[in-house]
């Protein structure tokens, strides 16, 4: 199985199925947890499993694999009063998950034209260039969202941009508009993966608090066509030593 499948079917299994057998088939022997819904380990793991209710379960909507890592982006229910978006990362070695991470925050209401923190494409079939695609967004993120450069957005964002992120007005007009008034600093910068035309960034920022911001942009024609995005307080507490990057 590719570390896409992998991570897809255990997904499937952990949080739908409730299949406790995914853990020892898919997962360790070593298992460095990074959120703070789990212990680290196999058996931390699996205490979160066997305590989800019945009615817990897992839409997901998108799957990125570059080289050892998946991200995953979709929908939890039954974990919180209201459903979470959620951004998994998965590191696969030798065909088993062994290390996750992950930020989960409340879904937003639809925008006024029906787009949602989840709606949009899939990853686009056909030849892709991802090397050039994460290097524009690595560079977009570097320059313009963490060190505030004076750049011209044109030169990584569509005029058309199609925004998912309710904080953002759409095209890039409300995209410069958004960062003039930012409240969210990004401060670092530390994943980025790049399947298809997607490109996901997962960066440590602050607002009154420390934050994980994760940003999903989609490539259209070299510049960024559509971009989804959550932010995440980063938990004060962790029941392990790992930390949440």
């Amino acid at each position: 199985m590719s570390t896409r499948e992998i991570v897809v079917g255990a997904t499937e299994r952990l949080f739908n199925q409730k299949d406790l057998t995914a853990v020892d088939d898919l997962f360790g022997p070593v298992y460095v947890q990074h959120s703070a819904l789990a212990p680290d380990g196999i058996e931390g793991l699996r205490g979160l499993v066997s305590g989800l209710s019945e009615s817990a379960g897992y839409e997901l909507v998108r799957a990125l694999a570059d080289q050892d890592l998946v991200v995953t982006h979709g929908v939890f229910s039954g974990f919180a009063p209201v459903p979470l978006i959620g951004y998994d990362v998965w590191r696969v070695r030798d065909g088993r998950i062994v290390e996750h991470w992950d930020a989960l925050g409340p879904a937003s209401a639809p925008t006024g034209d029906g787009r949602s923190q989840t709606s949009g494409p899939g990853l686009s079939p056909g030849a892709h260039d991802t090397t050039t695609n994460k290097a524009l967004v690595e560079r977009l993120v570097q320059r313009v969202l963490i060190e505030r450069a004076d750049e011209n957005l044109t030169d990584y964002l569509a005029p058309e941009l199609v925004e998912h992120d309710p904080a953002y007005p759409g095209g890039i007009d409300g995209f410069r508009e958004a960062l003039r008034a930012q409240v969210v600093t990004y401060d670092e910068l530390h994943m980025v993966l790049a399947d298809a035309d997607f490109v996901y960034t997962r960066s440590q920022g602050t607002t009154d608090l420390p934050v994980i911001i994760n940003d999903l942009w989609r490539i259209g024609d070299g510049r960024v066509a559509e971009h989804w995005s959550l932010t995440a307080p980063v938990p004060p507490y962790l029941p392990h030593g790992n930390g949440a990057f």
